[in-house]
């Protein structure tokens, strides 16, 4: 897979238990993955009207305020099935409520027991079997802000891609995501939990209990330093140093990337991802990922496959938006390469596709174009993303980074700022409002889709509306 990356009550809830942290799991290579889907949710144990079982209060609270109705399909698979797939001899890594399947692991030789299961509907190889890694706990410490401050810039070395989509500005009006839960899935998140750029999340409990969906444990500060520097576009909060679009939301870090290798089971560790998200009551997820080519060529996808309907995690993206979460993901750096497109989930319908820009504006030439396969325009907008301004993971000072994954971020920030001041407007409300305001709303094209935003445009369309 080609990612646009550049540069317990809850396991009730998920429906699976933790390893002990810190265990390492033995290796068994001769063991896989597998997406097992189920035919229906009949003689199902779960109800409408007792979701607290596998949604939280916030979860229920944002459907509800939405107008948006529990149904059977945010009920998890029934458990019975899911005891026959594992008396078949397969083991349930995680399950998926809204595409009622299981991601579960074990040796060939199980298959033909499985798909013979009259519950069962599809079956499917997702990627080699990898043992748990090794993880240590530290203890939290914050480290010393090694940047000098830029007097009287409270943006810091960060203004400028703030202020091209008028941030600044409706933080001035008083939204900065205060109330807002922003669920960021990516491949680790290295330092978080000591970086002086976050230390008001921390100090201020704005950080939830995140969770790492390869390895099934809470450990996320690790693997990866790229979600570190995505979550510091929004989350950051140094003034004169970076503040980002986002500093007073409130974060979970969730990491759905294996950073070992490059199969289609990543996808089914976002669509777990997005669920728990969903389940804690998410009001917008940034993804700073996507999926076109895997390490086994027969996974890979064509451009006839970006229908937004044919990759699980399109499927989810669609389903999440429909449940009142803002979806915010990165189009992808592909616009310099023989694939040039957009990849997934960029190209579902519910998924707010970003794609990059320089800090002038002129299109980053490695940005993803559309269209989507069945002509949709893709991205939806565009945003900085060319050597923007980033916290580093490592020297607790700020570094330059460029791609898909740093624009979708920052405009992921705004979009919560505007669902702070406008709770009761729907997903589609809020986001046509955004593509409406933006500099090409008149000609949208398949490079920039509606164009650069103005997110105080936006926010006084949606006051005029009645």
């Amino acid at each position: 897979m080609k990612k646009t990356i550049f540069s317990s009550a809850i396991a009730c809830l998920l429906g699976f238990a933790y390893p002990a942290l810190g265990q390492e799991q033995q290796p068994n290579n001769d063991q896989q993955f597998y997406w097992v889907a189920f035919k229906d949710k009949a003689n199902t144990p779960y109800t409408v009207d007792a979701p607290e079982v596998f949604l939280s209060p916030r979860a229920i609270a944002r459907r509800q305020k939405l107008g948006i109705p529990v149904t059977m399909e945010d009920f998890p698979p029934n458990p019975v099935y899911l005891k026959g797939v594992t008396e078949a001899g397969a083991k349930v890594h995680h399950t998926s409520r809204w595409l009622n399947a299981a991601t579960i692991y074990g040796e060939s030789s199980m298959l033909p027991d499985i798909k013979a299961l009259p519950f069962v509907d599809t079956v499917w190889y997702a990627g080699p079997y990898r043992a748990k890694k090794a993880s240590v706990e530290r203890d939290a410490k914050m480290g010393k802000l090694k940047s000098k401050a830029l007097s009287g810039q409270h943006y810091g070395y960060g203004t400028k891609q703030i202020k091209a989509i008028n941030g600044d500005s409706l933080h001035l009006m008083g939204y900065r995501g205060k109330g807002v839960l922003i669920a960021v899935m990516d491949g680790g998140f290295t330092g978080v939990d000591q970086s002086p750029f976050f230390d008001s999340l921390r100090a201020d409990n704005r950080l939830l209990t995140s969770l790492d969906m390869v390895d099934k444990d809470t450990l996320v500060w690790e693997s990866s330093s790229h979600g570190t520097k995505v979550l510091s576009t929004m989350a950051a909060n140094q003034p004169e140093v970076l503040v980002g679009t986002a500093p007073d939301a409130t974060y979970v870090c969730i990491k759905t990337e294996d950073t070992r290798g490059e199969h289609r089971i990543e996808e089914c560790h976002w669509v777990a991802g997005l669920e728990y998200a969903d389940s804690l009551g998410a009001d917008v997820m940034n993804s700073s990922l996507g999926y076109t080519q895997f390490d086994e060529a027969s996974m890979n996808y064509t451009a006839e496959d970006l229908t937004g309907s044919i990759s699980v995690a399109s499927r989810a993206a669609d389903i999440a938006a429909r449940k009142g979460m803002l979806v915010v993901t990165s189009a992808g750096n592909e616009g310099g390469s023989p694939w040039r497109r957009i990849g997934i989930p960029a190209d579902a319908a519910g998924a707010f596709s970003i794609g990059a820009t320089a800090l002038n504006g002129d299109l980053a030439s490695f940005s993803s174009v559309g269209p989507t396969a069945d002509r949709r325009i893709k991205p939806d907008i565009v945003a900085p993303g060319a050597w923007v301004t980033l916290a580093d993971a490592y020297q607790y000072q700020v570094t330059i980074g460029s791609g898909t994954s740093f624009a979708s971020p920052i405009v992921a920030g705004m979009v919560a700022c505007l669902r702070e001041a406008y709770p009761d407007a729907s997903v589609e409300e809020l986001l046509n409002a955004i593509r409406n305001s933006s500099s090409q709303s008149d000609l949208p094209n398949v490079a920039v889709g509606y164009g650069m935003p103005d997110f105080v445009k936006a926010y006084l369309a949606l006051r005029q509306q009645p």
